[in-house]
């Protein structure tokens, strides 16, 4: 007896963001497949909570125009038909909305994701490739929560990444795209 291939059902963005709307998980959208975000820890939580309140406050500080939104918030990669979430992200001056939505935006210039065990090789990979399709992004932050490591990859030229490492804690990482510098300390406060 042969086997039968079972057809995934596709649904489009408009599908996603109506089930999406209802639901008590985050999901991803990914060209038509709909895809349940794992979740997170208190560890997780603090350090998105932290570096999102650290960039708040530097750009407060040097008086920047950008905004920060938190998790709450879906980014679209239209080139990829793809929508996801970010554990932080920063916008310069003005957010730009899929169009009849104000919960997807298009332009972050920064975007962070704190990595866990099971979403490291993700984030670090494929989710990089994505945000790359993006032209306002200029800066991708990942943030390890099991030691003090932070990474960031800066758009130098359209296919030139810079690649900074940041592990000690009494230093700060510079955050190029919004010219800010964060102390470790400040994003992982009460961790290590």
């Amino acid at each position: 007896m042969a086997a039968v291939a079972q057809k995934t059902k596709l649904f489009s963005i408009a599908s996603y963001l109506a089930l999406e709307e209802l639901s008590e998980v985050k999901h991803e959208f990914h060209n038509g497949k709909i895809i349940e975000m794992p979740g997170g820890s208190a560890v997780h939580s603090r350090i998105s909570v932290q570096i999102s309140h650290a960039l708040l406050l530097a750009l407060e500080k040097n008086n920047k125009e950008y905004i920060v939104l938190n998790s709450d918030i879906k980014i679209s990669i239209p080139k990829e038909n793809r929508i996801v979430y970010a554990d932080a992200l920063v916008v310069c001056e003005k957010i730009e909305y899929m169009k009849g939505r104000t919960d997807v935006i298009l332009n972050p210039i920064l975007v962070v994701e704190v990595l866990s065990p099971s979403t490291e090789s993700y984030d670090r990979n494929d989710k990089f490739m994505l945000y790359k399709q993006l032209p306002s992004l200029k800066e991708y932050v990942l943030v390890k929560q099991t030691s003090p490591h932070i990474n960031t990859f800066f758009r130098e030229k359209p296919n030139t990444w810079l690649d900074t490492i940041e592990e000690n804690l009494s230093n700060s990482i510079y955050f190029a795209s919004i010219d800010c510098e964060i102390p470790l300390s400040q994003i992982y406060r009460g961790i290590f």
